[in-house]
């Protein structure tokens, strides 16, 4: 079962992937399970963004990165 957050957090990086982030507790990032970029549908002007499916000392989660802006997002928890 999945819960959607969609909450903006800032991740601590190695490089350019994050390795751990908080959202009320910590979450250390053991392993990059995928990550992908979606360009997005430019004729509505989305923005590109990536997408890194992790899996944490908690749960798998979903992060994604939004280039234009910098900024990163807690999409989604799964258990």
């Amino acid at each position: 079962m999945s819960k959607l957050i969609n909450q903006p957090v800032e991740p601590e990086l190695a490089g350019s992937f994050p390795v751990s982030f908080s959202f009320g507790q910590n979450f250390i990032i053991k392993y990059i399970l995928k990550h992908w970029r979606e360009a997005g549908e430019w004729w509505l002007n989305q923005p590109e963004l990536f997408v890194y499916e992790v899996m944490t000392n908690h749960c798998r989660c979903e992060l994604h990165f939004l280039p234009a802006t910098g900024k990163w997002i807690l999409y989604r928890l799964a258990d």
